[in-house]
């Protein structure tokens, strides 16, 4: 009795194991689609393709690049959210993403995504012209606080990662300036650059061309500690205000796909980040290494929605 006791529990589990390696061994059946928000060429397109090449032999299928710019990625995840949850349709995203919830045209909620990953993070920075007096962020946040609202500073968009930090920081400082929106990174350095505004948002890496040309100069990063690529400026911590935040890429995708595919998709972007290709391209692109599998990535997003929330609510800045 115990023999076929045994025989009978072997059965009942048996469908449980075979259905799971089922699961893993029939995704991905076709090729893997990333959507980029952006053009080609731009930082989180060279993200995307990188990870693509790099996932693809793990994956054993093609992992293709599909660019679908405009809207700061609200059109991408409307389409994504809207295609089955079976891991062949992924995208690849920024902080900004959590700025987009409330807008008009949003037709997803929180709920609605699973991230798969956190893969790099990216320290904010302020620069200035270098025809200006101001040489380090204290100097510029003095000047602001007794000229509220009369510094112009520019960067993308009227809300995004970039807006959410710096009204942060600005909060903390105790100062007021007047953001200045542009459709993109690379117009923000062209105004800064040109003098067109005050002082600019941008990260440190886009911004090292026009430091090393000395046509701009950083004031502070929001790094834990300082940069490599920048020894001699400091970070928002040194000069007197315990303020860390960075922008990050990653990939996410549809809620409700099968454990076992997120699983895949997970643990392929994980080898990605084992690489010696992978940490020669963050050498090259002066990124950081910021991996999160999807537990830890899904809730910074939820801390990140409330954070743009927030922003929002003392803004005054109503989506719909």
């Amino acid at each position: 009795m115990r023999s076929a006791a045994f025989v009978l529990l072997l059965l009942s589990v048996a469908p449980l194991g075979i259905g799971t390696a089922s699961a893993q061994s029939t995704y991905p059946s076709r090729p893997v689609v990333i959507q980029v928000f952006t053009s080609p060429g731009s930082p989180v397109d060279i993200y995307a393709r990188i990870v693509a090449r790099l996932m693809a032999p793990d994956l054993g299928q093609a992992v293709v690049v599909e660019n679908r710019p405009g809207g700061s990625g609200i059109p991408m995840i409307n389409a994504m959210v809207r295609a089955p949850a079976d891991g062949h349709l992924i995208a690849a995203t920024t902080v900004t993403l959590a700025t987009l919830f409330g807008e008009k045209e949003v037709a997803f909620k929180p709920a609605d995504l699973q991230m798969i990953a956190r893969s790099q993070i990216d320290p904010f920075a302020i620069v200035v012209h270098t025809s200006t007096p101001f040489r380090n962020v204290r100097q510029l946040v003095e000047f602001a606080r007794k000229k509220p609202g009369y510094v112009n500073l520019g960067g993308p968009l009227a809300m995004s990662s970039h807006r959410v930090a710096f009204e942060m920081f600005a909060e903390t400082a105790g100062f007021k300036a007047t953001w200045i929106p542009y459709q993109g990174g690379g117009q923000v350095l062209t105004a800064i650059s040109g003098g067109q505004v005050d002082a600019a948002h941008t990260n440190p890496g886009n911004a090292k061309p026009l430091i090393d040309a000395k046509r701009i100069r950083m004031l502070a990063v929001s790094s834990e500690k300082r940069l490599s690529d920048f020894p001699d400026i400091a970070t928002y911590r040194e000069s007197g205000w315990d303020f860390v935040r960075y922008n990050w890429r990653g990939l996410v995708a549809r809620s409700g796909m099968p454990a076992a595919t997120l699983d895949r998709l997970s643990g392929a972007i994980e080898k990605v980040h084992k690489s010696a290709e992978w940490k020669k391209y963050l050498i090259e692109t002066a990124q950081i290494d910021g991996y999160l599998g999807p537990e830890a990535a899904n809730k910074l997003l939820a801390l990140e929605i409330a954070d743009a929330q927030r922003v929002k609510a003392r803004l005054g800045i109503d989506s719909r």
